[in-house]
């Protein structure tokens, strides 16, 4: 890829060119692998990584190999599928398929992929990053494992009632320290959680029933981070636009993981609406006001003042005066202003 200098037969001046020398071997050596292709498919060019990915040289894919060739069947039907939205939206995120190897193995994957377009709306080419997913895929594979194998082994033995709970109260806290273990930025998050919004719940005057449901549904409300990546819970800086999008994944992803589980089936949707808001605005649904089950209204509140009042790797803690005062800034927007206030009522207990 030449410049316009260079291809005006001009030199570059010294500091464009280390510029350009320092944005090259970024490209070709990022952590993800990138490509382009033309309108036809065919693969325009590529970094070191991805080709580092899949063990072919350049010279054997450059203009020669369509993407289509390096799809499985399923990966086909999905990447076929997307295609409309893509050409309509001009971009695709996090799209997950596998792609074939030079040596017949497969790569589990993420693409993140950007239609690009002429002045009259023409499309000239696609440029797409592609992220290793074979962690995340085997870190789900280990964690499906082992539930399953408990589950068989529940089945398997004839436990008594009380021996039966009490495998149940340990299979929620053996998944409480599962995401505690990812980052020590989580350790202890979830139970912290669970106080808060116990303490809102009983101010609120919930039915002992309600109040059961919450706990083991604030206990579990992050299970879905089990499926993120440690480099996301633990960057030192602000998440990029793409990396939220992959820890915005935990609430459904939570709900997946527990869906197998049919003691578990009441705290689902809980689980999955912890990040809405009152205005709509928030994920995974962009659920509105009474869409947003209370019980996950409470953690919603019990959950961001944890996350202020705690310590992350990109800032220390805010403090509770703070986070009372982001709490009431965002009531009746983000926040169930009912919720709100009867955790400032609870906190006013507490330190009184």
């Amino acid at each position: 890829m030449k410049s316009k200098f260079e291809n005006k037969g001009t030199k570059l001046p010294k500091d464009l060119e280390k510029s350009e020398e320092k944005y090259r071997d970024l490209y070709e050596n990022a952590p993800d692998g990138y490509y382009s292709l033309d309108p036809d498919g065919t693969i325009l060019e590529v970094n070191n990584t991805w080709l580092l990915m899949l063990g072919y040289e350049r010279e054997e894919v450059i203009g020669k190999m369509k993407l289509t060739e390096l799809l499985t069947d399923d990966g086909l039907k999905i990447f076929q599928d997307t295609f409309p939205e893509f050409k309509s939206k001009g971009s695709v995120k996090n799209l997950g398929y596998d792609i074939k190897r030079k040596d017949g193995t497969l790569l589990p994957v993420l693409i993140n992929a950007t239609a690009i377009y002429d002045k009259n709306g023409n499309f000239l080419r696609s440029r797409s990053i592609v992220r290793d997913n074979s962690a995340g895929k085997e870190k789900e594979k280990r964690l499906v494992e082992s539930r399953d194998a408990f589950f068989n082994m529940l089945r398997d033995l004839d436990f008594s009632y009380n021996e039966i709970k009490g495998l149940y109260e340990g299979l929620i806290y053996s998944f409480v320290n599962a995401i505690d273990a990812k980052s020590p930025w989580t350790k202890g998050h979830s139970v912290r959680v669970t106080n808060y919004a116990l303490y809102i719940a009983k101010e609120m005057g919930l039915k002992d029933k309600d109040i059961e449901t919450l706990r083991r549904a604030a206990l579990l409300h992050d299970i879905g981070k089990i499926g993120t990546y440690d480099i996301i819970l633990d960057k030192p800086a602000r998440l990029t636009a793409e990396e939220f999008d992959l820890a915005k994944m935990h609430p459904a992803k939570g709900e997946e993981i527990l869906m197998p589980v049919s003691q578990l089936r009441d705290i689902l949707p809980i689980i999955r609406s912890h990040h809405e808001r009152i205005d709509g605005e928030g994920y995974p649904n962009g659920f509105k006001g009474y869409k947003i089950p209370l019980l996950a209204k409470i953690i919603s509140v019990a959950d961001a003042f944890d996350s202020m009042t705690s310590e992350r790797p990109y800032r220390p803690t805010p403090g509770k005066e703070y986070a009372i005062s982001e709490l009431k800034k965002h009531s009746g927007t983000q926040f169930d202003p009912q919720v709100v206030e009867a955790f400032l009522r609870a906190l006013g207990k507490l330190r009184g």
